[in-house]
């Protein structure tokens, strides 16, 4: 997840999700955001740390920081001088994504069908904006750690790339590399509040209107393909433009990558598919999800 989200284009939520930890994340959000602290405020610290998933934030936050910290040097220079491999490997991650995650809903409606053209049309028409100027003041780096984060946690919209958008990534990446705290505080800030909220309103939808949630999710990550389709261009005003691969021997190493990127997602999901079946969740949560999906 921490590699995922360092990347313009690529979710961490997906990586959640193809791992079959979602629902368990989206959980330990709520409580972390909201039962842990109420109980502190009422001075009942044993029984807020007893309600700590310790067993799980500890693996998974651990692991996206040393990602975060550890590679996002490593990704930055991959990233500028093999894009063209990077962005392939990406592609068929994306794509894996896509067709794992629609084997989750048994039954396509017209409503589902529906859903899932809006998310490719609005995310495809989103990728596609020009990037705005960013802003490293206190308050606009605040505002891009809510917005990023509600992007994160979402399976196929990236925190990066609307980081990307809103002319914030560079000025973020460059926080982690430098070691920039005070910067990466108002980030967290906002993050921290991006979550608390938005979470919220997610775990309601996904409980109403689970199935509908998906198939528009599924349209999201169709649709953010057209950012990282490897073969790229600049325009006359300095924009990428998406353009077609000449045939020759070059195009064996991207097509081989994106293959693999494809063959890895798969490989996710069949094990996020037997840690389901193995482990014991929390129950409350459990029986949400079988009133939804039963």
């Amino acid at each position: 997840m921490g590699v995922a989200d360092l990347v313009p284009g690529v979710s961490g939520g997906t990586i959640a999700f193809l791992f079959g930890i979602y629902d368990e994340l989206l959980y330990t959000i709520k409580l972390i955001t909201g039962q842990v602290p109420k109980l502190i405020l009422e001075r009942k610290f044993v029984e807020a740390f007893k309600l700590i998933p310790f067993a799980f934030i500890v693996p998974i936050s651990s692991g996206i920081l040393i990602s975060i910290f550890g590679l996002v040097k490593i990704v930055s220079y991959l990233l500028e001088t093999q894009p063209v491999l990077v962005w392939a490997l990406f592609f068929g991650l994306v794509i894996g994504s896509v067709y794992a995650v629609s084997k989750r809903i048994t039954k396509w409606t017209l409503r589902h069908i529906s859903l899932l053209v809006l998310g490719f049309a609005l995310t495809y028409i989103i990728v596609g904006l020009p990037v705005i100027g960013g802003s490293s003041s206190p308050l606009a780096v605040f505002a891009t750690g809510v917005i990023a984060i509600t992007a994160m946690i979402l399976p196929g919209i990236s925190g990066s790339l609307i980081m990307v958008l809103l002319g914030q990534y560079e000025i973020v990446i460059n926080a982690v590399a430098s070691r920039d705290f005070v910067t990466l505080v108002f980030f967290a800030s906002g993050a921290i509040v991006g979550l608390a909220l938005f979470v919220r309103l997610l775990t309601w939808l996904l409980k109403h209107y689970h199935f509908a949630v998906i198939a528009f999710l599924i349209g999201v990550m169709a649709g953010s393909l057209r950012r990282i389709w490897p073969w790229q261009d600049i325009d006359t005003v300095g924009n990428s433009v998406n353009i077609l691969p000449t045939m020759e021997l070059s195009l064996l190493g991207p097509v081989v990558l994106a293959i693999l990127g494809f063959v890895i997602v798969y490989l996710l999901e069949r094990m996020g598919i037997a840690r389901e079946h193995d482990d014991i969740e929390t129950k409350e949560f459990k029986k949400e999800m079988q009133e939804i999906e039963g």
